[in-house]
């Protein structure tokens, strides 16, 4: 699924700039997760002032009425600076918060985590460090006209969870804004390019034949050099398909009028000769082999006007189609020791070119009466398959041997003119093809004989 996607033009695009939102996501994301971080440690740092501050708001308290020289012991300080009460009222607000109070530069009330007390100094201002594995963060709050100092510390990774729950909050936002993205980027894509899509449907409905040059003014400008390339392309097949007509048209005519003196020459001498004789089987011979050259050459001119037929599609009588043909050869599968037989629902009505599907049927019956060698009864039947006709033509000659099948097929699925009966196989699939359906070869299963399937488009 992914190798498919990834050869069409909408999956590369999409591919290719569903990195570029996921990235741009990702880079948003991180980039907001920053300032959400830088946010959450600026506020913390507030809160370490503030914590700072209303510690020695409830100092000031002791200092107003109490006179704490430097030469008072320092557990008399301690008592005198906090009472019991504020100090309980602190650390019930924070309770991981460490905090120690230097007075006249000595640590008159030192922190109640005995490891942390070193990495307490006496620092104005934001300080970090390490005690053991843990980061702490301090803020020291100087009152100089005392000649004290306040710090007031935490752990790092107080602040550092609340960082990482912001971050797993912010995960699957992101996640599903980039799958949003995606699902809109997919539809806006395939919504874009339905015009690639509708000029590949369009040319994909022309036949062979149909050459005409596609509008511009139907597709957006982005298509137009590549609208314009097709366009030349087509004029360019339609010139050499024109020339090859001429040419084919031309020679055949050439072909046509020799064979057509010889033919009149060889009958004249065919009267004089004597009747069973050996000039007379000769030259009846000969008169045969002219007659031959002379249907080849048909069915070839017959082949290239086939090439620059132009579909004209109509609602056809199929049953009254196959009666025509039928009625034209009847003379000829009677010499031949044949008949016909058809058989068709009571309504077979399509829409295609009459004039393409009745050269493909005479070319199917003629190549069946010019097997039936044994006699035997030519069946033309008119079918249904699934939402399409058909035609089937049944002959009780010979068939083809399964290892030659694909030989008369044809590399490319046509029939090869070397073969037996390839030519007017060969017309048959060309005009079929022409009308963009099928024709489909094998032998019968109830008996010797052929059987030919022509399948008209749905």
């Amino acid at each position: 699924m992914k190798a498919a996607i990834g050869k069409s033009l909408t999956g590369a695009l999409y591919i290719r700039t569903l990195l570029l939102v996921a990235i741009t996501g990702l880079l948003m994301a991180g980039v907001l997760f920053a300032i959400v971080r830088a946010d959450i440690n600026d506020r913390a740092d507030q809160q370490l002032i503030t914590a700072t501050r209303v510690l020695y708001l409830l100092m000031r308290e002791e200092f107003s009425g109490t006179d704490l020289a430097p030469h008072t012991p320092r557990n008399l300080r301690y008592q005198r600076l906090l009472s019991d009460e504020d100090l309980s009222a602190f650390r019930a607000s924070a309770a991981w918060r460490q905090f120690a109070v230097f007075h006249f530069g000595t640590m008159t009330v030192p922190p109640t985590r005995r490891d942390i007390e070193s990495g307490v100094t006496q620092q104005p201002g934001f300080r970090t460090f390490g005690v053991g594995d843990e980061q702490w963060r301090s803020y020291g709050l100087e009152i100089p006209e005392r000649k004290l100092l306040i710090v007031v510390a935490e752990p790092m990774q107080v602040r550092g969870g609340l960082i990482l729950r912001v971050g797993e909050q912010l995960v699957l936002p992101i996640m599903l804004l980039i799958l949003a993205s995606a699902t809109l980027l997919w539809l806006t894509l395939r919504r874009g390019l339905s015009a690639v899509q509708q000029l590949s449907a369009m040319l994909g409905k022309r036949s062979a034949t149909e050459l005409e040059p596609l509008h511009l003014h139907t597709m957006p400008s982005d298509l137009a050099p590549i609208v314009a390339a097709l366009n030349g392309l087509l004029e360019r097949v339609r010139t050499a398909v024109g020339r090859e007509q001429a040419f084919a048209d031309h020679a055949a005519h050439q072909l046509r009028t020799p064979l057509a003196a010889l033919k009149v020459r060889m009958q004249l001498l065919l009267r004089r000769a004597s009747p069973g004789s050996e000039d007379h089987d000769a030259l009846s011979d000969l008169l045969e082999s002219v007659d031959r050259g002379s249907d080849t050459i048909t069915q070839m001119l017959q082949l290239a006007r086939l090439d620059a037929a132009t579909l004209a599609r109509e609602p056809v009588d199929l049953r009254g189609l196959a009666s025509e043909v039928i009625a034209d050869r009847a003379l000829f599968a009677a010499r031949a020791g044949a008949d016909f037989s058809l058989s068709a629902p009571d309504v077979a009505i399509a829409s295609t070119d009459p004039t393409p599907l009745r050269v493909a049927l005479a070319a199917i019956v003629d190549n069946a009466v010019a097997h039936a060698a044994s006699g035997g009864t030519i069946d033309v039947e008119i079918r249904h398959f699934r939402r399409t006709l058909g035609l089937v033509v049944s002959d009780r000659g010979p068939g083809i041997a399964p290892e030659r099948l694909p030989a008369l097929m044809g590399r490319d699925g046509d029939p090869q003119p070397g073969v037996s009966g390839g030519l007017g196989l060969a017309i048959a699939r060309r005009a079929m093809a022409v009308l963009g359906g099928a024709l489909q070869l094998e032998n019968r299963t109830d008996g010797p004989g052929l059987r030919a399937t022509m399948l008209l488009p749905d």
